[in-house]
């Protein structure tokens, strides 16, 4: 059955049946119906918002002309004047302010934390610990939350981040990052940023507010973005923007400018979703597998016995990034405050055979970082890190106790994911890149550890520091085929593709 405009403003006002609320989200599937429903979102938005400011300045008018009455049959005393200047105020506050722009101190509870990551959220000079938002500035000066407003909409902030609770269905980002997942209930969700207001209709978008700029990057569905400051913006200059595309507004120009969607920039969920590559690797029965999830002081794997701690030190933001799929990553260094990961009951890696699979993530030059590691003088028998050129280098101790390491062809590209694995069968040390063998070195047995501490990111003392993100970590006491690293390559490609 076609959906008609009744049915939209219906939908819009929340007041529709389950069926028909059912009708209206398959019939959103299709972009052009997308693209109709925003334009009937926004006349509704128009007119909801024309008859509220009416009621508005009805009242204001009411008290004025009643306040006025009284203050002139006792010469304007002190109370008609007060009066007076306060219903003023009320009817100049709500012309000059933005619709819905106005905190509603009407209502109690206007969001949800849902989760909190390592965070530090403040509320003026007040810890704020509660597990609701009321109305009101907020300060994300450590960490990461997760927050749902009206409508389920979810709603992902990383520090250091400042941004006001308007509403159920608006807030104002002053600065700092965040990510919104819209669904077809919550379509209307508007962000407010001192260049910007961006109103959602059922997507996935981040935004980026820093230096006298705000970007807005759109991953699905479709935003609409109204340039300007909240008094001064122009419909006419008013921007849609569909999935993989993504603009800069900077405070003072004329023109929005297209840019680059940044795919890898921001954090757009907490969770790990079982994906097809986590049951490749499962399939090839690994020893240990830390998929870096976006977790509160933990480092997890898979089974849970080998888990470890991250380590942290001064810096900007939190030591989780973007992951190479949808999810969570290890970051370390750069301006965040990760300093890599460390494991203190790893496995045992008794076999003489050994296998590592990584997606490794450079974001500065960081030559000598370590990617992982259990060497540590005379004790360990493995190590990925970047040699003195910058190439990826592995290294392994033999049961002769010599160390053999074996680099790369190419110096790691910046701000790039690639996939690593090393595998040594007791004959050879081999290095893939990408699911190519790119180095490959004769290599008797390794030799043998029962549960030396394994490093990610840095080593012992701390001063090989990785610069970038490290994502999907497995361990092997066996030696992959390059038949099983290029399927597991070709996995990841596939799901990559789907993520983005």
């Amino acid at each position: 059955m076609p959906v008609d405009d009744g049915l939209m403003d219906r939908f819009l006002d929340g007041d529709v049946s389950d069926d028909e609320k059912a009708r209206v989200v398959e019939w959103l599937e299709l972009p052009a119906n997308l693209q109709c429903f925003a334009k009937r979102a926004e006349l509704h938005s128009d007119l909801r918002c024309s008859l509220r400011r009416r009621s508005i300045q009805e009242r204001a008018i009411e008290t004025c002309t009643g306040e006025t009455a009284s203050a002139i049959g006792s010469r304007f005393t002190k109370v008609g004047v007060i009066a007076l200047a306060t219903a003023a105020s009320l009817f100049f506050a709500f012309m000059l302010w933005p619709d819905d722009a106005q905190p509603d101190a009407s209502t109690g509870q206007l969001a949800t934390v849902v989760s909190r990551i390592d965070a530090l959220l403040t509320n003026g000079e007040a810890n704020w610990d509660a597990t609701e938002l009321v109305a009101g500035e907020y300060q994300l000066r450590r960490g990461l939350v997760h927050l749902q407003f009206d409508g389920g909409v979810m709603v992902y902030v990383e520090a250091p981040a400042q941004f006001s609770v308007i509403s159920g269905k608006r807030l104002v980002l002053q600065h700092g990052r965040l990510s919104a997942n819209v669904p077809p209930e919550g379509i209307g969700f508007t962000v407010d940023t001192p260049e910007a207001e961006v109103v959602d209709f059922g997507t996935e978008f981040s935004v980026d507010v820093e230096g006298g700029a705000s970007e807005i990057h759109v991953f699905d569905g479709l935003v609409r973005v109204n340039p300007g400051a909240s008094n001064q913006r122009d419909a006419s200059r008013s921007v849609d923007l569909q999935a993989s595309q993504a603009v800069r507004i900077t405070d003072g120009a004329a023109e929005l400018e297209d840019i680059s969607i940044a795919t890898a920039r921001f954090i757009r969920n907490f969770d790990e979703p079982r994906l097809n590559y986590v049951r490749a690797v499962k399939r090839l029965s690994p020893l240990a597998h830390y998929r870096m999830p976006i977790r509160d002081r933990g480092l997890v794997s898979e089974p849970p016995k080998y888990s470890g701690v991250l380590l942290t030190g001064e810096g900007k933001r939190p030591p989780h990034a973007q992951g190479v799929f949808v999810g969570g990553s290890l970051r370390v260094g750069v301006d965040s405050t990760g300093r890599g990961g460390r494991v203190d009951l790893p496995p045992a890696l008794s076999t003489g055979q050994f296998s590592l699979t990584v997606f490794v993530y450079l974001e500065t030059p960081a030559h000598g970082a370590i990617v992982a590691t259990n060497l540590d003088g005379e004790r360990g028998n493995f190590g990925l890190s970047l040699n003195e050129n910058g190439m990826l280098q592995a290294s392994v101790r033999r049961r002769n106790d010599d160390v053999l390491s074996v680099s790369g062809g190419s110096v790691l590209p910046l701000k790039t994911w690639r996939h690593v694995v090393v595998t040594a069968d007791g004959e050879n040390l081999q290095l893939y890149e990408d699911g190519k063998l790119v180095a490959s070195k004769p290599c008797k047995a390794l030799a043998t550890t029962d549960a030396e501490t394994v490093w990610f990111g840095t080593d012992a003392r701390a001063n090989r520091v990785w610069g970038g993100r490290i994502d999907e970590v497995a361990l092997f006491d066996r030696a992959l085929t390059e038949e099983e690293v290029a399927a597991l390559y070709r996995t990841a490609q596939e799901e990559i593709a789907r993520s983005q």
